[in-house]
Protein backbone atom coordinates (compact mmCIF):
# COMPACT_ATOMS: atom_id res chain seq x y z
CA UNK A 1 0.00 0.00 0.00
CA UNK A 2 1.37 3.70 -1.12
CA UNK A 3 0.63 6.46 1.33
CA UNK A 4 0.06 9.46 -0.86
CA UNK A 5 -1.35 13.07 -0.05
CA UNK A 6 -3.36 15.22 -1.94
CA UNK A 7 -2.05 18.05 -3.71
CA UNK A 8 -3.41 21.17 -6.29
CA UNK A 9 -1.80 23.80 -8.44
CA UNK A 10 -1.58 26.37 -5.93
CA UNK A 11 -0.13 23.85 -3.16
CA UNK A 12 2.06 21.67 -5.00
CA UNK A 13 5.47 22.92 -3.62
CA UNK A 14 4.19 22.83 -0.59
CA UNK A 15 3.37 19.20 -0.94
CA UNK A 16 6.45 18.28 -2.19
CA UNK A 17 8.53 19.65 0.92
CA UNK A 18 6.24 17.46 2.79
CA UNK A 19 7.15 14.69 0.90
CA UNK A 20 11.18 15.10 1.31
CA UNK A 21 10.38 15.23 5.38
CA UNK A 22 8.03 12.41 5.47
CA UNK A 23 9.62 9.19 4.02
CA UNK A 24 6.15 7.23 4.83
CA UNK A 25 5.09 9.64 1.68
CA UNK A 26 5.43 8.03 -2.00
CA UNK A 27 2.53 9.32 -4.53
CA UNK A 28 0.55 12.38 -5.07
CA UNK A 29 -2.58 12.87 -5.78
CA UNK A 30 -3.01 15.91 -7.78
CA UNK A 31 -5.92 17.89 -8.97
CA UNK A 32 -6.12 19.23 -12.64
CA UNK A 33 -9.01 21.65 -14.11
CA UNK A 34 -7.19 22.66 -16.84
CA UNK A 35 -4.98 21.18 -19.63
CA UNK A 36 -2.80 24.49 -18.96
CA UNK A 37 -2.53 22.89 -15.07
CA UNK A 38 -0.37 20.18 -16.80
CA UNK A 39 2.17 22.82 -17.17
CA UNK A 40 2.42 23.22 -13.37
CA UNK A 41 3.08 19.64 -12.71
CA UNK A 42 5.36 19.32 -15.94
CA UNK A 43 7.64 22.45 -13.72
CA UNK A 44 8.23 19.66 -11.22
CA UNK A 45 9.72 16.63 -13.07
CA UNK A 46 12.77 16.19 -12.10
CA UNK A 47 11.84 17.13 -8.16
CA UNK A 48 9.41 14.27 -8.56
CA UNK A 49 11.43 11.76 -10.18
CA UNK A 50 13.82 12.36 -7.63
CA UNK A 51 11.63 11.84 -4.75
CA UNK A 52 10.38 8.54 -6.40
CA UNK A 53 6.71 9.88 -6.17
CA UNK A 54 4.23 8.15 -7.99
CA UNK A 55 1.68 10.24 -9.76
CA UNK A 56 -2.21 10.05 -10.30
CA UNK A 57 -5.00 12.66 -11.14
CA UNK A 58 -7.98 13.72 -9.35
CA UNK A 59 -10.53 14.98 -12.44
CA UNK A 60 -12.61 18.61 -12.33
CA UNK A 61 -15.24 18.16 -9.85
CA UNK A 62 -17.11 19.68 -12.91
CA UNK A 63 -16.75 16.61 -14.69
CA UNK A 64 -20.58 15.18 -14.87
CA UNK A 65 -20.31 11.18 -16.06
CA UNK A 66 -23.84 11.17 -15.74
CA UNK A 67 -24.73 14.22 -18.25
CA UNK A 68 -27.85 13.82 -20.38
CA UNK A 69 -26.23 16.26 -23.32
CA UNK A 70 -24.15 13.20 -25.13
CA UNK A 71 -22.07 16.02 -26.80
CA UNK A 72 -21.16 17.43 -23.61
CA UNK A 73 -20.67 13.81 -21.85
CA UNK A 74 -18.54 13.06 -24.94
CA UNK A 75 -16.40 16.53 -24.56
CA UNK A 76 -15.67 15.04 -20.88
CA UNK A 77 -14.16 11.91 -22.90
CA UNK A 78 -12.32 14.80 -25.25
CA UNK A 79 -10.78 16.01 -22.11
CA UNK A 80 -9.55 13.09 -20.40
CA UNK A 81 -8.06 11.68 -23.09
CA UNK A 82 -6.14 15.06 -24.55
CA UNK A 83 -4.91 15.16 -20.57
CA UNK A 84 -3.83 11.82 -20.51
CA UNK A 85 -1.91 12.30 -23.92
CA UNK A 86 -0.29 15.31 -22.59
CA UNK A 87 0.57 13.67 -19.04
CA UNK A 88 2.23 10.52 -20.30
CA UNK A 89 5.32 12.38 -22.27
CA UNK A 90 6.39 13.03 -19.14
CA UNK A 91 5.04 10.75 -16.20
CA UNK A 92 3.50 7.24 -15.67
CA UNK A 93 -0.21 8.10 -14.08
CA UNK A 94 -1.19 5.68 -12.02
CA UNK A 95 -5.14 6.31 -12.19
CA UNK A 96 -7.30 8.99 -12.72
CA UNK A 97 -10.11 9.50 -9.96
CA UNK A 98 -13.09 10.72 -10.65
CA UNK A 99 -17.18 12.15 -9.23
CA UNK A 100 -19.93 10.98 -10.64
CA UNK A 101 -21.01 14.02 -11.11
CA UNK A 102 -24.68 15.74 -10.56
CA UNK A 103 -28.59 16.30 -12.01
CA UNK A 104 -31.38 18.19 -11.01
CA UNK A 105 -32.66 16.69 -7.79
CA UNK A 106 -36.28 16.54 -9.04
CA UNK A 107 -35.13 14.40 -12.67
CA UNK A 108 -32.31 12.44 -10.53
CA UNK A 109 -35.91 11.29 -8.14
CA UNK A 110 -37.46 10.80 -11.15
CA UNK A 111 -35.70 8.43 -13.04
CA UNK A 112 -31.93 7.64 -10.90
CA UNK A 113 -31.38 4.57 -13.32
CA UNK A 114 -31.49 6.83 -16.48
CA UNK A 115 -28.45 8.94 -15.26
CA UNK A 116 -26.80 5.85 -13.83
CA UNK A 117 -26.98 4.53 -17.52
CA UNK A 118 -25.48 7.51 -18.87
CA UNK A 119 -22.50 7.20 -16.21
CA UNK A 120 -22.32 3.12 -17.78
CA UNK A 121 -22.00 4.58 -21.59
CA UNK A 122 -19.37 7.31 -20.29
CA UNK A 123 -17.10 4.21 -18.26
CA UNK A 124 -17.87 2.31 -21.63
CA UNK A 125 -16.69 4.83 -24.04
CA UNK A 126 -14.31 2.93 -26.98
CA UNK A 127 -12.60 6.25 -27.21
CA UNK A 128 -11.90 6.33 -22.99
CA UNK A 129 -11.00 3.09 -22.87
CA UNK A 130 -8.25 2.42 -25.97
CA UNK A 131 -6.27 5.95 -24.79
CA UNK A 132 -6.42 5.10 -21.53
CA UNK A 133 -5.37 1.68 -22.03
CA UNK A 134 -4.29 0.06 -18.96
CA UNK A 135 -4.84 2.88 -16.67
CA UNK A 136 -7.14 2.89 -13.94
CA UNK A 137 -10.02 4.96 -13.59
CA UNK A 138 -11.23 5.41 -9.58
CA UNK A 139 -15.22 6.70 -9.11
CA UNK A 140 -15.64 8.16 -5.74
CA UNK A 141 -18.21 7.82 -3.17
CA UNK A 142 -19.46 11.08 -2.49
CA UNK A 143 -22.31 13.09 -0.38
CA UNK A 144 -25.46 15.16 -1.45
CA UNK A 145 -27.43 17.81 0.56
CA UNK A 146 -30.16 17.62 -2.35
CA UNK A 147 -30.80 21.41 -3.08
CA UNK A 148 -31.67 22.25 -6.78
CA UNK A 149 -29.16 20.03 -7.90
CA UNK A 150 -28.23 15.97 -6.31
CA UNK A 151 -24.30 14.79 -6.70
CA UNK A 152 -25.06 11.03 -7.95
CA UNK A 153 -22.59 8.71 -5.86
CA UNK A 154 -23.74 9.10 -2.49
CA UNK A 155 -25.24 5.46 -2.51
CA UNK A 156 -23.88 2.15 -2.66
CA UNK A 157 -26.70 1.30 -5.19
CA UNK A 158 -25.10 3.65 -7.35
CA UNK A 159 -21.76 1.68 -7.68
CA UNK A 160 -23.47 -1.49 -7.23
CA UNK A 161 -25.79 -0.30 -10.56
CA UNK A 162 -22.60 0.64 -12.66
CA UNK A 163 -20.08 -2.15 -11.75
CA UNK A 164 -22.96 -4.82 -12.84
CA UNK A 165 -22.85 -3.02 -16.02
CA UNK A 166 -19.95 -1.72 -16.74
CA UNK A 167 -17.48 -3.32 -19.67
CA UNK A 168 -14.77 -1.68 -18.61
CA UNK A 169 -12.08 -3.66 -16.47
CA UNK A 170 -9.89 -0.57 -15.22
CA UNK A 171 -12.49 0.86 -13.30
CA UNK A 172 -12.58 0.53 -9.44
CA UNK A 173 -13.62 2.35 -6.45
CA UNK A 174 -12.62 4.80 -4.61
CA UNK A 175 -13.78 4.80 -1.10
CA UNK A 176 -13.55 8.37 0.57
CA UNK A 177 -14.07 8.13 4.54
CA UNK A 178 -14.57 11.76 4.94
CA UNK A 179 -17.88 11.80 2.19
CA UNK A 180 -19.35 8.69 3.90
CA UNK A 181 -19.29 10.16 7.28
CA UNK A 182 -21.53 12.87 5.86
CA UNK A 183 -23.97 10.85 3.78
CA UNK A 184 -23.10 7.22 5.01
CA UNK A 185 -24.04 3.73 3.31
CA UNK A 186 -22.93 0.28 3.63
CA UNK A 187 -19.88 0.59 1.26
CA UNK A 188 -18.62 -2.52 2.60
CA UNK A 189 -20.55 -4.62 0.01
CA UNK A 190 -18.03 -3.03 -3.10
CA UNK A 191 -15.39 -3.12 -0.79
CA UNK A 192 -13.34 -5.84 -3.56
CA UNK A 193 -13.39 -3.15 -5.83
CA UNK A 194 -11.51 -0.76 -3.85
CA UNK A 195 -8.44 -0.05 -4.97
CA UNK A 196 -8.20 3.72 -3.54
CA UNK A 197 -8.86 4.65 -0.33
CA UNK A 198 -9.28 8.82 0.35
CA UNK A 199 -8.67 9.09 4.25
CA UNK A 200 -10.13 12.47 6.22
CA UNK A 201 -12.16 12.70 9.07
CA UNK A 202 -15.06 15.36 10.16
CA UNK A 203 -17.92 16.66 12.07
CA UNK A 204 -20.33 14.17 10.21
CA UNK A 205 -21.66 17.34 8.72
CA UNK A 206 -19.00 19.70 6.53
CA UNK A 207 -16.45 18.06 4.51
CA UNK A 208 -13.29 19.89 6.54
CA UNK A 209 -10.58 17.55 5.31
CA UNK A 210 -9.17 17.48 8.51
CA UNK A 211 -6.79 14.56 10.17
CA UNK A 212 -7.81 11.84 12.24
CA UNK A 213 -8.68 12.49 15.83
CA UNK A 214 -10.18 15.98 14.77
CA UNK A 215 -13.65 14.56 13.66
CA UNK A 216 -15.88 11.73 14.70
CA UNK A 217 -13.81 9.04 12.35
CA UNK A 218 -14.20 5.77 14.15
CA UNK A 219 -10.54 3.77 14.80
CA UNK A 220 -12.65 0.73 13.09
CA UNK A 221 -11.34 2.59 10.15
CA UNK A 222 -8.00 1.35 10.35
CA UNK A 223 -9.05 -2.34 10.47
CA UNK A 224 -11.24 -2.12 7.31
CA UNK A 225 -8.33 -0.17 5.82
CA UNK A 226 -5.91 -3.46 6.64
CA UNK A 227 -8.45 -5.78 5.65
CA UNK A 228 -9.01 -3.70 2.21
CA UNK A 229 -5.15 -3.61 1.48
CA UNK A 230 -5.86 -0.52 -1.16
CA UNK A 231 -3.24 0.08 -3.81
CA UNK A 232 -3.09 3.66 -2.79
CA UNK A 233 -4.10 5.30 0.56
CA UNK A 234 -4.39 9.30 0.24
CA UNK A 235 -4.31 11.61 3.02
CA UNK A 236 -6.49 14.20 1.60
CA UNK A 237 -6.87 16.51 4.62
CA UNK A 238 -5.06 19.64 5.69
CA UNK A 239 -1.23 19.45 5.53
CA UNK A 240 -0.90 20.69 9.21
CA UNK A 241 -2.49 17.49 9.65
CA UNK A 242 -0.51 15.01 7.69
CA UNK A 243 2.54 14.20 10.33
CA UNK A 244 0.04 13.60 13.35
CA UNK A 245 -2.26 11.11 10.99
CA UNK A 246 0.50 9.49 9.28
CA UNK A 247 1.79 8.24 13.16
CA UNK A 248 -1.75 5.49 12.74
CA UNK A 249 -0.08 4.42 9.60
Amino acid sequence: MKIGISALKFNLEDALNICKKNKKISHIEMGIDNLEDVEALKKYKDEINKLNLSISIHLPMELNTCEDIKFIRNSWVDFICEMDKILSLDFDIKYYNAHLGYIMSTRLDKNRQRYLQNTVEFLNDEKLKNNLQNKIISIENTYSKKGDFSNVGNSVYDFKYIFDKIENDNVYFCYDTGHDLIDNSDYEQIFDKIKIIHFSDNNGKEDLHIGYTKGILDSSIFEKIENVNPDYLILEINFDDIENTLKYF
